[in-house]
């Protein structure tokens, strides 16, 4: 209907509705009346001279030839209407058309989405930009991750590789934050997958006034397709253990079976026959790799082109898989050959999870090593005389060795190890241990949660059931998760053999286990400035084992317990991490380094360097700049250029410890074409936010003067009078063949000439 009273009236109802009725012909009005009354007089004389025989025959004619005259003179008054207009220099249009990836998909006729939006945009003088050109200023963007001033030949080509909505309209809001826009345009298929939420930047717009018109382009309904939407996969992966890989797939429009392959690198590690499910387009496959030699490899999860689908780019999936030794590192110094050594030992060595360095004391005053690695043959000459070495450590053990054994230097060093680094002390009973081995008043006796002196009394062999004396719930009491089957452990735990007495338990610290007559400690536990300690008074825990079946874990299971719950906060002396393990190519790479100094406080002034071999092997070197507001944190950023597998490690000047490593992956982003289809929905409800309104592309032709009324509405502007001539209207030519045609029609039936 709108149309056709267009097309009769020449305006629009909007016009006509705002505008005002004026004559702008150039013959004075008084002229103008007494010309009317002058033809109005001559047409009455004229007609009361006619011969006709009805006087209603009559009247009939004389009131149509006055219609006639009235329309002639309505005519010759040039009427207008009058109506003000947004001065076209001093009001702003955005056009903001989207160049990611996604617009590439041929779903519009055949068409790419970005081709369809350019010839909807700019093909000839009725498409939408040239007509907003005649009232508005317009200002092109095109925008995906970024947004920028663009011209029409910007729309050949959409390769973003994110796209963001809510950064792009709040770029293009603040950039024209100073000139009055009247309107924002957006050209999108809606698919949004980086930056903040969407309608946020509806809200932008909605606060400052102006009406948000969207363009959606492309087909709503997914198209035929096979895609790997998901690859969840961990991260780190002990050597020689499996990594179960949970990919998740989507094959909308298909019903046949379909390869999925898992590759490492070129080689084919694993090839999966699918039978798509019924019910739903998802469906979730499970595979599985054992990696067996250190390091990081890059893997791929891919579905082979050529299955008949719209979309092939979001058949594959990068990820990485770092196999490293990541097992806990204890070292446990023992003055003496003992059962508790034996067994202590033998309770970490046999899980997987634990790297347990054993230093035994001999005779020689040297010690056997049990357990160490090639680099950490210095443990043969004795405690770690270096933070540096120490710091490979994340827990320490002490057994029946005396305190007089370590330099006060090392003394301290144990205790900035727990306190600094937030590494895990632990403490035995034994002749040599607490008061009686003289740590009354030394840093590592300060550490540990309970009080001691050297009159407390000697290690004692008699054999006794240690007693619950704290929260059952506590990581370390913790030996089911049932709370009452944990209690009958504790309650039917064999009897221990041994204890040196203390004086009791520190403030703050928490007693676990006691001895039932005397109350005196036996297992005593707490946190000590970033790290924890705990005190063991017994060292017979070994009958625990020796006096049960061999099938038996409470004693294995109590030991892990507990030296992973002093473990926990320690923090490596030097750390390299990235934001992501697989990036698009192109896509910055932030490299964040930590250093911890040789006293374990934050090193703010080291010379950090990384290392970096590219996909193709060739390697380079850059510093990382010390972040300000942050305490020993370093970073880099850097950009690759080529697809595959990265490889950094990064080195602090002067320290010979191994450097920190980390690996990523650049890959083709597939990210674009993840449920690619129309978001007509999530569009429709931004437009609304803001008072606009959303268009699809066979409504294109409405779109410019909905904007233009927007405009208008929005007042933002100055504004200029203009007169739109309405004596050229259609519909006063059809109503003056009207007229005559009734009077010819009248006259004949009258036998008047």
């Amino acid at each position: 209907m709108t149309r056709l009273f267009e097309m009769l009236f020449n305006h629009s109802p909007a016009d006509f509705a705002r505008g005002k009725w004026v004559f702008t012909s150039p013959l004075p009005g008084e002229l103008r009346l007494v010309l009317s009354i002058v033809l109005l007089g001559l047409v009455f004389w004229l007609y009361r001279r006619t011969n006709v025989a009805k006087p209603s025959t009559r009247r009939w004619l004389m009131g149509l030839r006055f219609a006639i005259v009235g329309l002639l003179l309505f005519v010759l008054g040039a009427p207008a209407l009058r109506i003000s207009e947004p001065n076209k220099e001093s009001l702003f249009t955005a056009v903001m058309v989207d160049t990611s990836q996604s617009m590439t998909v041929p779903d519009v006729a055949g068409a790419s989405r970005i081709t369809a939006a350019r010839e909807a945009l700019f093909a000839g003088d009725k498409s939408i930009v040239p007509q907003l050109a005649e009232k508005s200023q317009v200002v092109l963007y095109t925008f995906s991750d970024q947004v920028r001033r663009a011209t029409d030949k910007d729309l050949a080509d959409a390769s973003g590789s994110r796209t963001d909505l809510f950064g792009s309209i709040r770029s293009v809001d603040n950039e024209l934050r100073s000139v009055p826009l009247g309107a924002v345009l957006l050209v999108t298929d809606g698919s949004r997958n980086t930056g903040g939420a969407a309608m946020d930047a509806a809200r932008l717009l909605e606060a400052r006034g102006t009406p948000l018109y969207v363009l959606g382009v492309g087909e709503a309904n997914p198209p035929r397709d096979l895609e790997v939407v998901q690859v969840l996969a961990p991260a780190v992966v002990p050597v020689g253990s499996q990594a179960d890989i949970d990919v998740t797939i989507r094959h909308t429009g298909f019903t046949e079976p379909f390869d999925l392959l898992l590759k490492r690198g070129e080689e084919l590690v694993i090839t999966r026959k699918i039978t798509p499910e019924a019910g739903s387009d998802l469906q979730r496959v499970r595979l599985a790799v054992t990696p067996d030699s250190p390091g990081s490899a890059a893997y791929k999860v891919e579905i082979p082109e050529g299955q008949g689908e719209a979309i092939a780019q979001n058949n594959a999936r990068d990820f990485l898989i770092n196999c490293k030794d990541d097992r806990l590192p204890v070292l446990y110094v023992e003055g003496s050959p003992r059962m508790e050594y034996r067994f202590l030992r033998r309770a970490l060595v046999r899980d997987p999870t634990f790297r347990l360095v054993g230093q035994l004391r001999l005779n020689t005053g040297r010690f056997y090593l049990q357990g160490a690695g090639p680099d950490e043959e210095y443990l043969k000459e004795g405690f770690p005389d270096s933070m540096e070495k120490l710091g490979k450590f994340k827990a320490i053990v002490l057994g029946d060795i005396e305190a007089a054994y370590f330099t006060p230097q090392q003394q301290q060093m144990i205790e900035d190890f727990v306190k600094l680094r937030g590494g895990g002390l632990l403490m035995l009973g034994g002749v040599n241990s607490f008061g009686p081995g003289g740590y009354a008043t030394t840093p590592v006796g300060r550490s540990l949660p309970v009080s001691m002196s050297a009159s407390d009394g000697r290690y004692s062999d008699q054999q006794f059931a240690a007693q619950i004396a704290g929260p059952l719930d506590h990581p370390v009491m913790r030996l089911s998760i049932d709370p009452v089957e944990s209690k009958l452990l504790w309650d039917n735990a064999p009897p221990l053999i041994g204890i040196t007495p203390t004086s009791g338990v520190k403030p703050g610290a928490t007693l676990l286990l006691e001895q039932p007559d005397t109350r005196k400690p036996v297992l005593a536990v707490q946190n000590y400035g970033q790290g924890r300690t705990a005190a063991f008074t017994s060292g017979g825990s070994w009958y625990w084992q020796v006096s049960q079946p061999s099938a038996d874990e409470f004693h294995e299971r109590f030991w892990k317990q507990l030296v992973r719950w002093l473990a926990v906060g320690a923090q490596d002396m030097l750390t390299l991490s990235t934001d992501a393990s697989v990036y698009s190519r192109g896509d910055p790479v932030t490299l964040t380094a930590s250093v911890l100094g040789k006293d374990l406080r934050p090193l703010n002034d080291a010379i950090v360097t990384a290392t970096l071999i590219d996909a193709l092997g060739n390697k380079q070197s850059f510093p990382m700049d010390w972040i300000l507001s942050q305490e020993g944190v370093y970073t880099a950023r850097y950009v690759p250029d080529q697809l595959g597998q990265y490889q950094v490690s990064v080195q602090v000047e002067g320290w010979t410890s191994a450097a920190a490593e980390a690996a990523f992956v650049a890959s083709d982003s597939t990210i674009e074409f993840a449920d690619a289809s129309l978001k007509r929905d999530l569009l429709r409800d931004m437009a609304e936010r803001t008072r606009g309104k959303y268009f699809d592309l066979a409504d294109a032709s409405q779109l410019p003067q909905a904007v233009l009324d927007g405009i208008r509405s929005a007042a933002l502007a100055t504004t200029v009078p203009k007169e739109l001539p309405l004596w050229d209207m259609p519909i006063l030519l059809v109503i003056s063949i009207g007229l005559f045609g009734v009077e010819w029609l009248v006259r004949r039936r009258s036998g008047l000439s």
